[in-house]
């Protein structure tokens, strides 16, 4: 049987589930997702895969069902941890600097819609940056991927900059505001509530 991991974990705890479950007499292979409930509804998933290639054939059916692209990046399950992270680095600080953008706007008295508009318009404009524009302008933060996962993905990325020796100011600078948005109770909340971490208490 294969046992297929649409986890975001750190590279040793898929390393080591893989080696449990073969020892189980099992087949294994890391896909971590990129998206949140609604995508995986419209089928609209990211997999980003590690393992065996005749494990990630075998899986195709079963992806193909939640997901619109899959990518296997290794042949083993650290890589699909390693590169799923990379993403993370990327979604967490875009929507770390669009809350800053926010509260910058905000303090100059411009309204938040039409930096949304303005961001939309522009070289910089993404389905991302326009979804949590809006989420930021209501300040409507039902959850869809929250702050505690972004934050959590954000930690193992700071671990594995220290194992790669590669510097992540940015990222860090981004996981502290994570962090403050948490201490203030939005964890649970989409992780656009970043935005609230720049607010006065």
């Amino acid at each position: 049987a294969a046992y297929v991991d649409c986890s975001t974990v750190d590279a040793q705890a898929s390393m080591e589930t893989m080696a449990a479950i073969k020892a189980a007499g099992g087949s294994f292979l890391a896909a971590p997702v990129s998206g949140g409930w609604r995508d995986a509804k419209a089928g609209k998933l990211l997999f980003i895969c590690g393992g065996d290639e005749q494990v990630y054939e075998q899986a195709t059916e079963s992806m193909e069902a939640m997901g619109e692209k899959r990518w296997l990046v290794g042949s083993t399950p650290d890589k699909a941890a390693h590169a799923k992270l990379v993403l993370q680095v990327m979604m967490g600080n875009m929507i770390g600097a669009l809350g800053e953008a926010m509260a910058v706007a905000d303090a100059a008295g411009i309204d938040a819609d039409t930096v949304g508009d303005m961001l939309d318009a522009s070289a910089m404009g993404n389905p991302l940056i326009r979804a949590k524009a809006k989420l930021m302008s209501a300040r409507d933060y039902s959850p869809n991927f929250q702050v505690y996962l972004q934050q959590k993905d954000l930690h193992l990325v700071a671990a594995l900059s220290d194992e790669l020796q590669v510097p992540t100011p940015i990222t860090s600078a981004a996981n502290n505001m994570y962090v403050q948005s948490m201490q203030r109770g939005f964890g649970n909340q989409d992780f656009a509530a970043v935005r609230e971490a720049y607010r006065a208490p």
